[in-house]
């Protein structure tokens, strides 16, 4: 995200009337040179067409060989300098020549010159201007415009200057600057050492409720007709921290991606943040919709990650304690009108443990329901088993592999949301597992194994040839079972209750 620079606009000479204008060329011009005098003529209005009259001070060289009697310079006597100031938007190369001719004496030209205005010469302007007075005889000339007197102004020694005429001081902005940095270093610092108390320095998990300064109304919700749209306290989770400030997880939601079309969409209907002040059970509602997302094609379950950045210097209070209600630290911040308190927000989607941003080339589709349906299983098997080595059958008790592949047509009977148990050929099993088929495909070995979206830690053409029990060939035609593990206790519970559910009918 790009972010706007904070910079200082052009300076409005065009607002100064011309004598206030003279009197700040005169501000600038006092330290310029070493003067014996400076005369605001402009201010009389007998200028003669000039507005600034000055005389440098000059080194007197005594002769030893003089006459005593000899009468000697005066020491009020130095170079004669004039400046002609000029508050006009635009001057052409012809109108500066004609200052010049205008307003300089050619036969009693001064020592030095200058022609100040508010607008911006052109090269040609500032040729005809060297040109011009190296005919008449002047020994030093300036040609300041805009850019010029800007440059000066903006000198640290000017700051005085600038403020009196303009109303702006840079020692003053770099004063605020500098408190500034102090602030959100101090917020930094504190933040990351109350984070950081049994966590590694940029991995957190921690909760800290956020809190809009403007609130007069904490801990009542019922104050606020729009509190669930707009809270003005919530509890998120601080997840790491940015150079800039807190990375906060905001929501994560089931999803559906499919990442060749670039098509998604999600269900907002449960938010699977974790948070220590939720208080209303959705456990049942949670099932039916993680039941329902599981019945995804693997390399089509996804999950909705939304962020944001706190900024540590919009952290206005630190509470490192908290109270009763929110036993974690409390920060306040001034909450904007539609990103509340973050900087900026961010999606993306996780599949397969890898997230990719949900760019807008990303088409939205419906794959949700409104309402989801009951959790309905399939037949559970209980003579009939999935027959794997100890070794897969360890890796699926750890979830590194999920799916189990058929190529003799030994499992075909096997359905989605149907139950069977895994059996080990090679030994005993530690616990009883079970595996529900969630999705039921065919393909070639080649296609699967050069799909992209998804892939199983261990996946690769021999262990395929482990579970098949022989060599394949790439074109071969295989069955892809894609498998949840369930735990024997689990089955138990599930068979009890259709039991019980028997015994009611009866």
């Amino acid at each position: 995200m790009v972010k706007v620079s904070k910079t200082i606009g052009p300076l409005h000479f065009e607002d100064l009337d011309p004598h206030r204008f003279e009197d700040l060329v005169r501000q600038l011009v006092y330290d310029f040179r070493d003067w014996q005098s400076i005369e605001a003529t402009g201010r009389a209005g007998s200028d003669e067409g000039f507005d600034i009259r000055a005389w440098e001070k000059v080194q007197e060289i005594t002769n030893k060989d003089e006459e005593e009697d000899s009468e000697g310079s005066h020491p009020m006597e130095g170079n004669l300098w004039k400046v002609q100031c000029k508050r006009e938007k635009i001057i052409s190369p012809s109108k500066v020549k004609k200052i010049i001719v205008d307003g300089i004496d050619k036969n009693n030209p001064p020592y030095g010159y200058i022609l100040v205005a508010s607008a911006n010469f052109s090269k040609k302007s500032y040729d005809i201007f060297r040109s011009e007075l190296r005919k008449i005889g002047i020994m030093e000339f300036y040609l300041w415009g805009r850019s010029e007197l800007e440059d000066m102004l903006y000198m640290p020694k000017n700051d005085h200057v600038l403020f009196a005429f303009f109303g702006v001081s840079l020692v003053t902005r770099k004063r605020s600057r500098v408190s500034e940095i102090k602030f959100t270093i101090n917020n930094k610092n504190k933040l990351l050492k109350i984070l950081s108390e049994g966590a590694k320095r940029n991995e957190f998990f921690k909760s800290i409720l956020i809190r809009d300064f403007k609130d007069t109304h904490y801990p009542w919700k019922k104050d606020y007709k729009d509190f669930n749209e707009k809270p003005k306290w919530k509890e998120y989770i601080v997840t790491a921290y940015h150079p800039l400030g807190l990375i906060i997880l905001i929501k994560t939601h089931y999803a559906f991606a499919d990442l060749k079309k670039k098509e998604w969409d999600f269900t907002k209907a449960v938010d699977l943040v974790n948070r220590q002040s939720d208080k209303q059970s959705l456990f049942d509602e949670k099932r039916k919709i993680e039941y329902f997302w599981k019945h995804f094609p693997r390399k089509n379950q996804a999950k909705l990650i939304v962020r944001g950045l706190v900024n540590f210097n919009d952290i206005l209070i630190i509470d490192r304690e908290g109270d009763v209600l929110y036993d974690f630290p409390h920060i306040f911040i001034d909450f904007r009108p539609q990103r509340g308190p973050f900087d900026w927000i961010w999606n993306t989607l996780e599949v397969n443990g890898q997230e990719i941003e949900l760019t807008e080339d990303f088409k939205k589709i419906a794959t949700f329901p409104a309402e989801f349906p009951e959790i309905k299983r399939g037949k559970i098997y209980k003579n009939k088993s999935i027959e794997w080595n100890s070794r897969t059958a360890e890796l699926f008790r750890y979830e590194r592999v999920h799916a189990l592949f058929d190529v003799e047509g030994k499992y075909n009977y096997l359905n989605p949301r149907d139950i069977i148990k895994v059996s080990v050929t090679d030994g005993e099993s530690k616990e009883e597992i079970y595996a529900e088929v969630t999705h039921k495909y065919s393909t070639s070995v080649k296609e699967y194994l050069k799909d992209k979206n998804y892939r199983d830690d261990y996946l690769n053409k021999e262990y395929i040839e482990t579970q098949v029990g022989r060599k394949v060939k790439d074109k071969e035609k295989i069955i892809v079972f894609e498998l949840d593990k369930l735990w024997g206790w689990e089955i138990k519970e599930l068979l009890d209750s259709d039991k019980r559910e028997t015994e009611k009918e009866n």
